[in-house]
């Protein structure tokens, strides 16, 4: 799908993450390296200029000529960091060469120049474009394919990691290391010797990444080699790397793949698998290779994840730690290329501070938390509006962990014994803030629905089947609801697991799905939780719950387990309480935004992070354990979830750490939503941006909000059926209310 529109998008996005290229559908969108002069020149196509062009005085006529591209299909090697090659395009009109308009429609690529057909790579991004030259009515294109390749001895800003409260680079760490010397690369050049005992246990052969996040990690099991150094070798279609690091601490045991690599190889991607290669020095040896493949999702990250963190440095209201001192409950948020979280709810003080509780609406508009010193009381907050607090009445318990509508405007009670004061008050609808009761029909009296979910459309709602006429108290059930006639109807068992309950409900983007959590063992002490029956001596740690990831199909109430997702087969091992990683999967949240063909959804796990968060899965409460400096193993993962799955077909995909959450915090129960939306005039990137749904070119050319809709509809931007939507014909649909791939390209 591509559009003069879709290009300034990426263009917009590209720029803003670091990647700068330039957008020559309409005339260049950077200074032209070839000295052409991008203004009126007197092309086809000017508003000027309607005489025939000549050649050598005589005319030639465009509607008569056969116009074609010399040289055609070109691939261009580029060494990053070396000597920038051009190619020169001529078109040529029944075989004589006549002046024309050039464009390209992936300018992160390269910049050609409007006239003289003069092509530049960026250097930033490899790939196929399509260069095409309009002569009066006719049109000849050809393609053009960069091939980037890039190699690194050491990183200059090795030593100055940066570190955050996110760790190193955001994923923890040391950050890069430093060059090495002639003798060590000469042993990295070596044919390596293979030892089964050195393996990947961070990323996961088989992870989907998206684009826009920061680098991950990679670490290893050495064995009992002392590796003194480290060849990273990636490669893809269109970009190939090769970086040679010494070891950055003693034991040597991971290395970060450096940010602007990353971003290189996200964007060069064009959905072929990507295979990456470890290769390691050892007393004069060369050991491995170690090799995963992953595959990149061909859109950025979107959205808002707000999560509640127990032990935050953001905030201090609690105390005292195991060691002395205080720490934070407050509720954070995080976007997908952000190093370190921001404060949302939540602040120094007493524990009337403390903000954890926390539902938030699909639209990012509204948030609702419980206080810390008094859990039945609820505060909504409007992250519209500098995050201002409104408390809510009654101030029962009624309002905690209740479903939010997707605009915020209403919420659905939860009513379960859940932890963080509850209450026992049938489920009802409420308004947002103020907590009136809002008059419904069709909702027996009598329900009890624990943490119910909304669906992205406002149609459905989920929940766990907790009281009322054929609960259960360990069912997942959904009913309908239609918002202009607050009519709910339609009640029913989605599915019934064979042990332990559903908890914790979200619905896929396409709303006829949802993600939920299977507690196959209650820790004994709150309904829905992910900690130990007691925190205060080792001993009982052990004891604590565990929760597997399923999904259930609407229509036919089939579900299954997320198998990829949760790591069966995959996840390692560890000792203190990691046997069975798998089991430690806890309170999922499905973004609302299909990006790249992927639904994507964040959950909790108390799953080993490769050997930087190691210790006993439920030591994760600051007042009972030392984690101040060795982080707890309770953090936020994501996933990418397959758009259309088949019911009782797995779609996930293996895990990956969310990076720039805080390493040295326990943080659990992400909620991801949009961003609060902008109004019209405001400068967007794409339309789920944009409160009017559309992000479109000004007056200036620059992108803005605008509520008017376009000839249809990109990535991103608001639409009621698929036929709104740019390439359509090519597997684009509206999903969700917004237009979006409907599978991975």
């Amino acid at each position: 799908m591509r559009s003069y529109r879709l290009e300034l998008v990426l263009a917009s996005i590209l720029a803003l993450g670091g990647i700068v290229g330039a957008c020559s559908t309409s005339g260049d969108s950077s200074p032209n390296p070839a000295g052409d002069d991008a203004g009126n020149d007197g092309l086809p196509g000017d508003a000027d200029e309607e005489t025939p062009f000549t050649i050598d005085s005589q005319p030639v006529d465009p509607d008569a000529a056969s116009l074609a591209i010399e040289p055609a299909d070109q691939v261009l090697d580029v060494n990053v960091g070396g000597a920038i090659p051009t190619i020169t395009f001529v078109a040529k009109a029944s075989g004589t060469p006549v002046p024309v308009a050039w464009s390209i429609d992936r300018g992160e690529l390269g910049a050609i120049g409007l006239s003289t057909g003069v092509f530049t790579p960026t250097a930033n991004a490899g790939g196929k474009a399509t260069i095409t030259a309009t002569y009066g009515a006719k049109k000849a294109t050809t393609t053009v394919t960069v091939k980037l390749k890039m190699t690194q001895n050491g990183d200059p800003s090795a030593g100055d990691a940066g570190v955050g409260t996110g760790g190193a680079g955001g994923v923890g760490g040391e950050g890069p290391g430093g060059p090495i010397d002639f003798t060590v690369k000469a042993t990295l050049d070596e044919p390596p010797v293979a030892d089964p005992a050195v393996k990947w246990l961070y990323p996961y052969d088989g992870t989907v990444w998206p684009r826009g996040i920061l680098a991950p990690l990679l670490q290893w099991d050495r064995a009992s080699y002392a590796f003194d150094a480290v060849k990273i070798t990636i490669k893809e279609t269109a970009f190939e790397y090769v970086g040679t690091f010494a070891k950055t601490a003693t034991p040597f045991l991971h290395h970060p793949i450096p940010q602007d690599v990353w971003k290189k190889l996200t964007y060069s991607n064009g959905g072929e698998p990507v295979t990456v290669e470890l290769v390691f020095a050892a007393g004069g040896k060369a050991i491995g290779p170690i090799k995963e493949s992953w595959t990149i999702a061909k859109g950025p990250l979107k959205g808002t994840v707000y999560y509640q963190s127990y032990g935050t440095k953001l905030a201090e209201n609690y105390g005292p730690t195991f060691t002395g001192g205080r720490f934070g409950g407050a509720t954070l948020a995080i976007k997908g290329g952000s190093m370190d979280p921001t404060l949302v709810a939540g602040g120094n003080g007493g524990s009337d501070k403390c903000r954890v509780c926390h539902s938030v609406a699909s639209s990012g508009s509204t948030l609702i938390t419980q206080w810390g010193d008094a859990y039945s009381r609820t505060g909504a907050f409007d992250l519209k509006d500098a995050y201002k607090e409104t408390a809510m009445a009654p101030a029962d318990g009624r309002f905690a962990w209740g479903g939010l509508y997707p605009d915020g405007s209403m919420l659905f009670a939860n009513s379960s014994p859940a932890m963080g004061g509850t209450s026992a008050v049938p489920s009802a609808l409420y308004s947002v803030p103020s907590g009136a009761p809002v008059a419904t029909t069709g909702l027996p009296g009598d329900l009890g629905a624990a943490y119910p979910s909304f669906s992205p459309d406002g149609k459905h709602v989920a929940f766990g089947y907790w009281g009322g006429a054929g609960s259960d108290k360990k069912s997942l059930a959904a009913i309908d609801f239609d918002a202009a006639s607050k009519t709910f109807s339609a009640l029913a068992t989605l599915h019934t697991p064979l042990v332990g309950a559903a908890v914790w409900s979200s619905w896929l983007p396409t709303s006829d799905g949802v993600i939920f959590e299977v507690e196959t063992v209650n820790n004994g002490r709150d309904f829905g939780g992910t900690r130990s029956q007691c925190d205060s001596t080792a001993a009982c740690s052990s004891v604590g719950a565990h929760g597997e990831i399923w999904w259930v199909d609407a229509k036919t109430k089939t579900a299954v387990r997320l198998d990829k997702l949760n790591g069966k087969g995959y996840v390692p091992t560890g000792p203190a309480g990691h046997d069975d990683d798998t089991t430690l999967n806890f309170e999922p949240s499905v973004n609302p935004v299909v990006s790249g063909g992927y639904a994507w959804v964040v959950f909790v796990s108390r799953r080993l992070y490769g050997n930087v968060a190691t210790i006993n899965p439920y030591w994760s409460d600051p007042r009972f354990h030392d984690i101040s400096k060795t982080p707890t193993t309770k953090k936020l993962w994501v996933a990418a979830i397959d758009l259309g799955a088949a019911p009782g077909t797995d779609p996930s995909h293996p895990a990956f750490y969310l990076p720039g959450q805080e390493l040295l915090a326990g943080n659990s129960r992400g909620f991801w939503v949009v961003d609060p939306c902008k109004s019209e005039g405001n400068t967007c990137e794409t339309g789920d941006e944009c409160c009017g749904g559309f992000c479109q070119p000004g007056t200036d050319g620059k992108l803005t909000c605008t509520n008017k809709p376009p000839v249809c509809a990109a990535e991103y931007e608001k639409c009621e059926k698929d036929s709104d939507c740019c390439g359509v014909g090519i597997g684009v649909k509206c999903i969700g209310g917004r237009c979006a791939e409907s599978g991975p390209k």
